[in-house]
């Protein structure tokens, strides 16, 4: 339970100067209980009841109300009613400026740091699990510009940076502002009781680096949750002396503290008890039972407690830290256990200030002492034996009268953890040269190092002093001494000998060279050249002269005197100072080609013989740049044939783009097959008057010679690849540039048979006809039509070959039995071809049979003239063929191509047998199917057509 604290003298004096309201450094004095009250009050920022007070706090409300009793008599609270019910609130003191500042605050900033950072609570703290922890930092920034400043709870502060609800706030302050955060860690119930360290780290890395980061450590320490209601019976202890948060029990490390432990057993039943501290290590505490009588005389040690019921005991907790304890603040938890509940939870906690102690100790080592050149090189070993971090400056400084050296101290500013060594290096480096000594024992310098603690605590030692030996010069250094003399008489007898004896110097060509390395015909320049000659008083004339080197072009020369001064043809291209400078001076040299110029210079002590000649590099001017073709192609990749007069609309039209145009001198054209025959002769087209008259109405020329749907004479269907060549006006004759088309097509007009006719009829694919080798040939009539392009070329095969395109010719079939094909061929001018064929079979028919079989004589008939007979569709079959000899048999043999040898030698269908008597019709009517022989199937072929098989 936590008492309400008495006021002291030094509190009435102060509470004038709190009437004013709270500020900041008044929160940080106040007790632990009435902080967090405070703190809670300015969080909500109103009206608070007792009754919230007591909840907040986990007390009772006499406690609470003796907290807020304490705060108002401070003038930090006020006290109001509000219907009946009592009221708190703030007492906020008005904003002062930096000047108005307690010098607490002061002290609390550190020198020299830009950023001031003050936690609240600035130590360890200690609460229970499942309560609030609230981290309050003000940071002030007296720097001379604003800054961003990032405040966090370090990544390695584990479990507490998952506590906190925001680990990482930013501030953004402007130049002499102070500003707060809150870190708000809510620690979770089931959280082991024991100690949690964290890390705080202020930074500004963008701002101020190099004083950045600031860290802060502490621990929180957590205590396990009580919140059992303790009964009559259960038993109590308590601990002597008190201790609290405010009011800790302070230890030198190595020193003892006696806690008595006493215990009240309130139940009906005797019981042991045993004390443990779980929380510290076994060799910082020891626990003491009373001694027991076992038999008179014998006195034994016990390991417990033993209370009849009701009765009080004791036991001595003796609290011992080892030396090497850290400075700082504990909080142990003490847990009585009872045999007779072993469940029971009985804790208390002991609150212990390790107090701190100093003891750094300083060595300085010399590494290097002896130096010629280089520099001496030390050793400062830092030895923290006491149990706080220490902080300090070194800083190392001549102790002579004349400083003649330089100090370096790496690092200069030396963290150093509690019983722990840290080591900084000192350099000393010589800086005066000339002061070593030239013979002798050498120069001894005198140094100290200053150590500052940043906190003022106290040193050992805090002035160590060295000493730096300088050695002396080495004796080779005099005979450089002497040398350096010898140097200085040469060098005052050179001068007498330049200023009075030293001929006058002869002009000297510095530079000569062209303003460009390259110029242009076509822009008419001329070649300028520049140059600097020094000593211009000496010149008596200048010869410029030029030529290319095959001796093609060469330039008049041209002597520039200089007697009189610069020459009227050169005062507006130079100008003497120290030397002579002409810039930009105008040559003769115009025409293409590649020039060397020569300047010679003569002085006026030697007048026939230049005193110096120098020549510039290959200067070249550039011919007018030839015409070349840019763009060269058809209007259409692919034309058609046309039939009918020739046009400019059926023939292929080209495009062009040739630059620079006035070059051109002559423009030739011609086309080839893609194997290289001329398939369109070549065209000249004269530009030396300007745009050629053929064509003047396709060309514009103007930047660029540009030609659009220039026809030209290929109009027959085939494959066109044409090339432009073009000839420049310089001179010569062979062309300077070409370029060809793509490969350019004329599409044929397409063939077609429009009829084809035996006899004025269409022509079917085959005809048997009957021959007899005694009478003349049947003659037929064949008849066509073609239609096509212009170079279309119609063949009728095998006789007579090439016909025109429409025509009849009579044609006479052959006597001898066989076959004959007659081929209508058509080929375009592509070389397409289309064709239609007939194929006629001549056969010899059978004998007549003899005249006594025949029957009674009829009249006579006028025979008419053999007709041709196309083939039924289906042929009728075959009768069986005679016995050889007989009565119309076919000769035994056939010569080839006979229907006999064709497969087609017997006689049709409706012949008559042998022996039967025939009629010729009459003209005019159809032959009668007994006397013409039926043709083969249509849709059949015969062996002469049909085409070879494969072996």
């Amino acid at each position: 339970m936590t008492t309400r604290q008495p006021f002291d003298a030094g509190s009435l004096e102060r509470q004038d100067e709190k009437a004013g309201g709270l500020t900041m450094v008044d929160v940080l004095t106040l007790p632990e209980s009435q902080r967090q009250i405070v703190q809670w009050m300015m969080r909500k920022k109103s009206e608070v009841s007792l009754a919230e007070v007591a909840d907040r706090t986990g007390s009772g409300e006499d406690v609470a109300i003796a907290l807020l009793d304490d705060l108002v008599a401070q003038g930090f609270v006020q006290e109001t009613e509000v219907a009946g019910e009592l009221r708190y609130r703030m007492r906020l003191a008005a904003k002062r400026g930096a000047q108005q500042l307690p010098k607490t605050i002061h002290q609390a900033l550190a020198p020299g740091n830009p950023l001031a950072v003050i936690l609240n609570p600035s130590g360890d703290y200690a609460l229970v699990a499942g309560a609030t922890f609230d981290l309050c930092i003000t940071v002030s920034n007296k720097g001379n510009q604003s800054a961003l400043i990032d405040i966090f709870i370090d990544e390695v502060s584990q479990p507490l940076r998952q506590w906190c609800t925001s680990p990482h706030q930013r501030l953004a302050l402007g130049s002499n502002s102070t500003s707060e955060v809150i870190f708000q860690f809510q620690v979770p119930v089931e959280t082991k009781p024991g100690t949690y360290p964290y890390l705080l780290v202020v930074d500004a890395p963008q701002h101020y680096p190099e004083d950045t980061p600031i860290r802060h450590q502490a621990r929180l320490q957590v205590l396990p949750p009580i919140e059992t209601a303790i009964r009559v019976s259960d038993p109590t202890f308590s601990l002597q002396p008190i201790t609290s948060s405010a009011v800790p029990a302070r230890l030198q490390p190595g020193s003892l503290l006696q806690v008595v432990v006493n215990v009240h057993n309130r139940s009906a039943r005797v019981d042991r008890f045993r004390l443990m501290c779980p929380d510290l290590d076994e060799k910082w505490f020891s626990v003491r039972y009373p001694e027991g009588l076992e038999s008179p005389g014998l006195v034994t040690t016990t390991t417990g407690l033993d209370l009849n019921p009701g009765d009080t005991g004791q036991i001595l907790l003796v609290l011992n830290p080892p030396m090497d304890a850290l400075a700082g603040t504990y909080y142990p938890t003490v847990r009585l256990y009872s045999v007779n509940n072993p469940d029971l939870v009985l804790l208390d906690v002991i609150y212990l200030e390790i107090l701190p102690t100093y003891l750094l100790t300083v060595e300085f080592r010399t590494l290097v002492g002896k130096v010629r050149r280089l520099s001496g090189l030390y050793e400062l070993r830092l030895n923290n034996g006491g149990n706080t971090s220490r902080e300090v400056i070194l800083r190392a400084k001549s102790l002579d009268e004349e400083d003649v050296c330089s100090y370096t101290v790496s690092p200069s500013l030396i963290r150093i953890a509690p019983f722990s060594l840290a080591i900084a290096e000192v350099q000393v480096k010589p800086l005066k040269w000339w002061r070593r000594p030239l013979y002798g024992g050498g120069r001894l310098i005198g140094f100290g190092v200053e150590v500052e603690d940043t906190q003022q605590l106290p040193l050992i030692n805090d002035a160590p002093q060295g000493t730096l030996y300088w050695e002396p010069r080495p004796w080779w250094q005099f005979l450089l001494v002497l040398l350096l003399s010898l140097g200085i008489l040469v060098a005052i007898a050179f001068l007498i000998w330049l200023i009075f004896f030293k001929p006058k110097p002869s002009p000297k060509i510095l530079q000569f060279s062209s303003s460009d390395a390259l110029y242009q015909a076509s822009e008419d320049d001329l070649i300028r050249l520049s140059w600097q000659i020094r000593h211009p008083n000496q010149i008596q004339s200048l010869l410029l002269t030029g030529q290319s080197p095959d001796g093609t072009a060469t330039v008049e020369p041209i002597s520039y005197d200089f007697r009189q001064g610069v020459p009227e043809q050169l005062k507006s291209f130079c100008a003497i100072r120290q030397v002579l400078i002409c810039k930009n001076v105008r040559t003769d040299a115009r025409k293409a080609g590649d020039y060397v110029f020569e300047l010679k210079v003569f002085s006026k002590k030697g007048k026939d013989v230049a005193s110096d000649t120098l020549k510039t590099s290959p200067i070249k001017i550039e011919p007018e740049p030839p015409p070349k073709i840019i763009e060269f192609s058809s209007t259409r990749p692919i034309y058609a044939e046309v039939p009918g007069k020739p046009t400019n609309a059926n023939k292929i039209h080209l495009n062009w783009r040739v630059v620079n145009p006035e070059q051109i001198k002559e423009l030739q054209l011609i086309g080839r097959s893609p194997d290289g025959t001329v398939n369109s002769v070549l065209k000249r087209f004269d530009f030396s008057k300007g745009v050629a008259k053929g064509l003047a109405k396709y060309c514009t020329a103007e930047a660029a010679l540009i030609c659009k749907n220039v026809p030209t004479d290929a109009r027959k269907p085939g494959d066109y690849i044409f090339e432009m060549m073009v000839v420049p006006n310089t001179g010569q004759q062979e062309p300077s540039d070409s370029k060809k088309t793509d490969a350019i097509k004329i599409t044929a007009q397409p063939s077609r048979i429009v009829n084809f006719k035996i006899n004025n009829q269409e022509a079917l694919p085959k005809y048997i006809v009957p021959v007899n080798q005694v009478k003349p040939g049947e003659i037929i009539k064949i008849s066509w039509k073609v239609e096509g392009g212009s170079n279309i070329k119609v063949e009728l095969l095998p006789a007579p070959g090439t016909v025109p395109a429409q025509g009849s010719i009579p044609y006479t079939l052959s006597q001898k039995p066989g076959s004959e094909t007659i081929t209508l061929q058509v080929t375009n001018g592509a070389g397409e071809q289309i064709s239609r064929a007939v194929t006629i079979e001549t056969f010899e028919p059978p004998p007549p049979p003899p005249p006594a079989a025949l029957a009674p004589a009829l009249p006579t008939l006028v025979p008419a003239p053999p007709t041709l007979a196309p083939a039924p569709i289906v042929p009728p079959p075959l009768p069986p063929a005679p016995p050889p000899g007989a009565a119309g048999a076919p000769a035994a043999t056939s010569a080839p191509g006979t229907p006999e040898a064709s497969g087609t030698g017997a006689p049709a269908a409706g012949t008559p047998a042998a022996g039967t008597a025939t009629a010729t019709p009459a003209a005019g009517t159809p032959a009668n199917p007994a006397t013409v022989p039926t043709p083969s199937e249509p849709g059949s072929l015969s062996p002469s057509e049909l085409p070879p098989r494969p072996d």
